[in-house]
């Protein structure tokens, strides 16, 4: 099937879920953004005068500070240079480039670098925000007590809010962990509405909230919809209850129909105690469960054996420190897993636990807290944190050969931080302002892909205040349906 008639039957399937008015606004909007991606794509854009360009290629620029673990880690660090970007790709790093005609961007006070990978997000929720903290005791019970009510359009807002959020933080790579499909419709609209936002990432087609554990996902619609998902940025995933939360029978059938189908695995794994002791680890191995194309989420009870499996069969991992303490799993093994040698990758989670996308927190914590468990500093170096939120990161859920990198000849996903702010100036050293100084409000320009999605601090393709309009009312809703 042609890239046009998949995407119209795309928006087909959203149209059958959230009415024709809605659908038809929807088109038009995601024909809009094409129109504008293409015009975008068509002019060269010259990043000029960097302060400092954190590639995250080993094979360009200064070594950051070494880690005794794994050895010096290359940061790729440039000075005063520019980025030449053309067709969506960059063209040329170096010092005092020239392109007649091009859209010139100030980045002489920044630091540029590749736009943040967040591996593993719940996206659908993202309208209820808090939610968790304080209703009906609790997260799970909160989110139990709404989740069945959500409406394509619901999930899809969500989706829409988490997207504009991450951009404006800096976020151009996403792993949508679509935990609450309801129906084929549910699917469709949260996979439009990362069409149409123009991030890049993977929509992981899961299961609803309340399913019971022992009946799998809707396999029959993610066999026919599979072999039409539309080419671009987004590709698709399945986001799987595993061992732990489903019966044998059940999570070795999602495997088998995702393996025939070519589409990469997504589980939580050892969130506690109780997870761990099922030994779903050992299961997964015993049945050719793991590998390159499964990625485990949490592994916050991970015992040492569980970590041994992981790296020899070299299967991915994603941590969630904020959402993991918050939700009383425990203190994720960020010193063992990277001891281990995994492919590991950093997560937001969900914004109702969490409350903000904002990746340069998730990498403060995850620098510091193997200090305070093994009362040492330094146990875990600001590169290996950028590293994992980057280029690593990007790896750990398929992307290493379009994310978390600037190199020549590679799509051209950047960013720029504001390095001479209030939060961050004087700059001493890069790396390490990125990991424990800046915030989302220091993004000043975000590319994905070649498009300009942020300029000068403000989003430029999306419409804040409607966007806020409509998740205030879709919450609202929800809760008076819900009897709060």
């Amino acid at each position: 099937m042609s890239g046009v008639s998949r995407r119209t039957a795309l928006l087909g399937g959203l149209a059958a879920a959230v009415g024709g008015s809605t659908a038809l606004a929807s088109c038009a909007r995601a024909q809009t953004n094409e129109t504008q991606t293409d015009q975008a794509k068509s002019g060269a854009v010259l990043i000029r005068n960097a302060r400092a360009v954190l590639t995250m290629d080993p094979s360009v620029g200064d070594s950051s500070v070494g880690d005794s673990n794994v050895g010096k880690l290359n940061v790729g660090e440039l000075n005063n240079v520019d980025i030449l970007i053309e067709s969506g790709r960059i063209a040329q790093i170096g010092a005092g480039l020239q392109q007649d005609g091009a859209d010139e961007i100030d980045a002489s006070g920044s630091i540029v670098m590749p736009g943040l990978v967040d591996t593993h997000w719940h996206m659908w929720n993202s309208i209820a925000r808090g939610f968790g903290q304080t209703s009906k005791g609790g997260f799970a019970p909160s989110m139990a007590s709404i989740s069945p009510l959500f409406t394509p359009s619901d999930s899809a807002l969500g989706v829409r809010l988490a997207l504009a959020e991450a951009v404006s933080a800096g976020i151009t790579t996403v792993h949508n962990w679509a935990h609450n499909v309801r129906s084929p419709e549910h699917a469709e609209a949260e996979a439009q509405a990362m069409t149409e936002a123009g991030v890049r990432g993977r929509f992981a087609y899961g299961y609803p909230q309340d399913l019971g554990a022992d009946q799998p996902m809707d396999l029959n619609h993610l066999r026919s919809w599979s072999s039409d998902f539309p080419d671009g940025l987004i590709s698709l995933g399945i986001c799987a209850r595993g061992p732990d939360r489903s019966e044998d029978a059940v999570w070795q059938q999602e495997w088998d129909v995702a393996r025939s189908l070519g589409l990469p695995i997504t589980t939580h794994m050892a969130s506690d105690a109780a997870a761990a002791a099922l030994g779903g680890i050992a299961k997964l191995d015993a049945r050719g469960g793991l590998g390159p194309d499964v990625q485990l989420v949490h592994l916050t009870a991970a015992t040492p054996a569980d970590l041994e499996t992981i790296a020899r069969t070299r299967t991915a991992v994603s941590i969630s420190p904020w959402t993991e303490l918050q939700v009383g799993y425990g203190l994720p093994p960020i010193a063992a897993l990277r001891d281990s040698g995994v492919t590991l990758g950093l997560s937001v989670d969900n914004t109702v636990l969490s409350g903000t996308a904002d990746m340069f927190e998730v990498m403060k914590l995850t620098a510091d807290l193997p200090g305070g468990m093994q009362t040492k500093q330094g146990t875990v170096t600001d590169a290996s944190v950028l590293d994992w939120a980057t280029a690593t990161g990007a790896r750990s859920i398929g992307f290493g050969d379009t994310a978390g990198v600037l190199a020549v000849g590679r799509p051209a996903d950047i960013i720029l931080v504001d390095a001479d702010a209030l939060n961050t100036a004087p700059m001493y050293d890069a790396t390490s302002l990125a990991v424990r100084a800046a915030r989302p409000s220091n993004v000043s320009f975000v590319m994905i892909d070649g498009v300009v999605h942020k300029r000068d601090h403000e989003l430029v393709r999306v419409d804040t205040e409607a966007l806020l309009s409509e998740s205030d009312q879709a919450i609202r809703t929800l809760r008076d349906r819900a009897g709060f």
